[in-house]
């Protein structure tokens, strides 16, 4: 079990991140170094207060994931196959309807899908309890109107990209709404949502998001390629990342989690991968904190909050000269070199 200490953020959560230097500034970290550990998870039920301590603070890793995130295997046999087929697709399970080219999985179980579709979706619409797990073994996946997956409902559902296969998801440029939801992702979710496995999905979006959560996303494995018009990576509650490698090209924040309503949501965590980000926005934004414990990151920014308070020495890291930002050498852990008292800023981003 792995537990750290979080630094004190007094943050005002008002306020946008960290500033960026309008100039693009190429940010590069190893994982050599130390901890970036920011908080405002007070533990308090006083959202309207503008400055949270959090100087006692312990996040538990084991917290942040758990063994079904990290759980990856799967019987076929026992398994539903979902065959694309262009503008349709074949399926014996019950719990799998098919109109056209959109598929809705209405009950908890494994679904592993293959093949082509040229427009069309992938829709889940399970019990609020249910848990479904699907396998992407080689799909392509476009819809020109919305997102080729959508998670309507359920208590959490996982993406599962399979081993050896590369997975590609897009959209045609435009979203319009088929309910009330907002849907303006290539995979969009209103549930928890998971990805796993080790294989590859390449998402692009012109229009819209990379991947959206309206509650926590987490990934634990893969390898992403992400160009966006907007955010890469988005979630309401919080985004959980170890042991994937991501590349973004984004028109707004790489990784973005947001949560206007909790104080205590909208963080990122960090456990470990590899992260080559290019955005125009921040390259990895937490609203009410991030924490990264290891991992490589080559990020490249083109503004970002260029108009954000920041409350840092001079020579803090690669800040100097008034610019926010990791400035080229964050680490691992929570500060970055430079910067041995590890002292606070207001809002928290790596831009």
């Amino acid at each position: 079990m792995k537990k750290r200490k979080i630094l004190v953020l007094f943050m005002v959560l008002s306020l946008m991140l960290v500033g960026c230097d309008n100039s693009k500034s190429d940010n590069t970290t190893d994982s050599s170094g130390n901890i970036i550990e920011n908080s405002n998870d007070s533990g308090s039920d006083d959202s309207e207060s503008a400055d949270v301590d959090l100087s006692n603070v312990e996040i538990n890793e084991d917290d942040m994931f758990t063994n079904r995130d990290m759980e990856t295997s799967y019987d076929e046999a026992e398994s539903a196959i979902i065959q694309l087929n262009g503008n349709t697709a074949t399926c014996s399970s019950n719990a799998v309807k098919i109109e056209g080219s959109t598929i809705t999985i209405t009950d908890e179980g494994t679904y592993i899908l293959r093949g082509t579709l040229d427009d069309g979706m992938i829709i889940v619409n399970a019990d609020e309890s249910d848990k479904p797990q699907l396998v992407l073994d080689g799909v392509t996946i476009n819809s020109s109107t919305s997102a080729p997956i959508y998670i309507f409902e359920s208590d959490k559902v996982f993406i599962t990209l399979a081993e050896g296969t590369t997975n590609t998801l897009s959209n045609g440029g435009v979203f319009e709404a088929i309910d009330e939801s907002n849907i303006d992702s290539v995979i969009f979710s209103k549930q928890d949502l998971t990805i796993n496995g080790t294989g590859s999905l390449v998402i692009t979006s012109p229009a819209g998001h990379g991947i959206v959560s309206k509650d926590d996303l987490v990934l634990t494995g893969g390898n992403y390629e992400i160009t966006t018009a907007s955010h890469g990576i988005a979630a309401n509650d919080s985004v959980r990342i170890t042991n994937s490698n991501i590349v973004i090209a984004a028109g707004k924040d790489g990784i973005q989690a947001e949560n206007s309503d909790d104080a205590t949501l909208g963080f990122v965590y960090i456990a470990s991968g590899t992260f080559n980000i290019s955005a125009e926005g921040d390259g990895i934004s937490g609203e009410a904190y991030m924490q990264i414990e290891d991992g490589t990151f080559d990020i490249l920014t083109g503004g970002g909050s260029v108009n954000a308070a920041q409350h840092t020495s001079e020579d803090w890291g690669g800040f100097g000269g008034g610019q926010g930002g990791m400035g080229g050498q964050g680490g691992p852990g929570g500060q970055i070199p430079g910067n041995p008292g590890g002292r606070s800023m207001t809002g928290d981003s790596v831009t």
